[in-house]
């Protein structure tokens, strides 16, 4: 103890105390040295740690961003079409003839075509259409008078879209509740209307010969 603290050789005592002190700094410097290298090794595999795993902003590989404006849109079509009004369609009805001899029926060609300005459904059921001909203020015959059981025929159609029938007339002389035994009409003029989801087609005009 007493050597550590009392220099003991041939030279001063400065001497030995200069050499310790040089020895003790080296010391240090060598131990500063040591620590910040081990501190700069740590350090850097704490950024690394930090890269490799997703934080937060970070979007992994593979993995899909949401689109905002995509999630608050509704699906397209999700309500699906409507159905006409009568204020979408045009109505349309024409004879095959303008004047038929005695024997020969009529037909009618009806067309319904959506003139509005988005796609609608409309059924083309006998049930939801009617052909009423007339002579003067003389009601000579409907196409609901005596119609059985109708199934629905729904048409999906695009603006502009037109669907076709085709209606009969055998020249009989009809009323509602289907009564039996009406006189038979007589030659002359008649008209003939189309109605439909309260749209009414223009009258086209014909002529029952002898």
């Amino acid at each position: 103890m007493s050597t550590v603290l009392r220099p003991v050789g041939p030279q001063p005592d400065r001497v030995y105390w200069v050499r310790r002190a040089v020895v003790l700094a080296a010391l240090v410097v060598v131990l500063l040295v040591a620590w910040f290298a081990f501190s700069a090794l740590r350090g850097g595999g704490d950024a690394d740690a930090g890269q490799d795993g997703p934080g937060e902003g970070t979007v992994e590989e593979g993995a899909t961003v949401p689109d905002d404006d995509a999630a608050a849109a509704p699906e397209e079509g999700a309500t699906g079409p409507t159905v006409c009004a009568g204020t979408d369609l045009t109505l349309t009805l024409t004879a095959d003839a303008r004047s038929y001899a005695a024997g020969v029926q009529p037909v009618f060609a009806f067309a319904v075509t959506n003139t509005g300005a988005a796609s609608c459904t409309v059924d083309m059921g006998e049930a939801q259409r009617e052909v009423l001909i007339t002579s003067g203020t003389d009601r000579i015959w409907s196409s609901r008078d005596c119609l059985a059981e109708a199934p629905e025929q729904l048409l999906l159609l695009e603006p502009g879209a037109r669907s076709d029938a085709f209606v009969p007339w055998g020249r009989g002389r009809s009323a509602e509740g289907c009564t039996q035994g009406l006189p038979e009409p007589r030659p002359g003029t008649y008209s003939a209307v189309v109605t439909m989801l309260g749209a009414t087609s223009e009258p086209v005009v014909f002529d029952l010969g002898e």
